[in-house]
């Protein structure tokens, strides 16, 4: 197959991978968060697919946190007993009470070599994630999926494609809220507005570097964002990236053969 052959398949198989997710988008089966969202659905799938996994099961465990993905501890540890790097499954342990409660996560690899992460309440209260009332609660529940995630990026990082778990980014998005003064929020809102409009000009430079690739206008015509949305840009260019990291991909299959 000739690479011109090869660069017009992986534009067919976009195309088809762009259809999907807009229809899908219009189900109102799937989760609310992706309903309406061609572009969340269209990462989702090609999350899904480098994961290897079905993409109603990964849907079901995706979801969009203060702007930013992030998996459920659900999905976290359902991941790890899935992804056939350990003899067992994934085991917790829970000692003392109160503010000395530990949870450990524990498995054995296929060596028979015990892996283990472990998160107390010491660490929780240290790194400020108390200030969620969930650790009052059900302080249990939080130490369990805490010392999955801990477990997951020792142990099988591949498994998380480097995304965050709900947990962390609620716990972090508290502590920041929390504890920064109003002078802190305004630097940072301004940090924010800069950072956007740096993001913006990005997109403005992906979407030319896009189309001058051979991707289809077709396919560019549904970026379609609210450009003073900053959340909205940055999937924006988390969409187009994909796009072109295919498209390289595919220039490079085609320059081995």
């Amino acid at each position: 197959m000739t690479e011109i052959e090869l660069q017009s398949q992986k534009l067919m198989n976009q195309e088809r991978v762009f259809k999907l997710a807009d229809f899908l988008s219009k189900s109102d089966i799937i989760p609310k968060h992706f309903q309406g969202k061609p572009a969340n659905v269209f990462i989702a799938l090609e999350m899904a697919n480098r994961l290897q996994i079905d993409f109603f099961e990964l849907a079901n465990g995706l979801y969009v946190v203060h702007g930013s993905p992030a998996f459920s501890g659900t999905f976290t540890i359902g991941r790890i007993n899935a992804s056939g790097k350990f003899k067992t499954k994934l085991n917790f342990k829970t000692e003392g009470t109160g503010n000395e409660m530990q949870v450990t996560a524990y498995a054995q690899d296929e060596t028979g070599e015990l892996c283990s992460a472990t998160v107390g309440m010491p660490m929780a209260i240290a790194e400020g994630w108390t200030k969620n009332t969930k650790y009052k609660s059900m302080p249990e529940h939080m130490l369990t999926y805490r010392a999955a995630t801990f477990f997951c990026r020792r142990h099988c990082p591949e498994v998380m494609l480097g995304t965050r778990t709900v947990e962390e980014v609620q716990d972090q998005h508290i502590v920041e809220t929390i504890e920064a003064p109003s002078i802190v929020k305004e630097i940072v809102k301004e940090d924010i507005t800069k950072s956007n409009d740096q993001n913006v000009s990005k997109l403005t430079k992906l979407i030319d570097e896009a189309s001058s690739m051979g991707i289809p206008d077709s396919a560019l015509a549904k970026i379609n964002v609210d450009l003073q949305v900053p959340s909205k840009v940055e999937q924006a260019i988390s969409f187009l990236e994909v796009m072109i990291s295919d498209k390289l991909i595919a220039v490079k299959e085609g320059l081995k053969k």
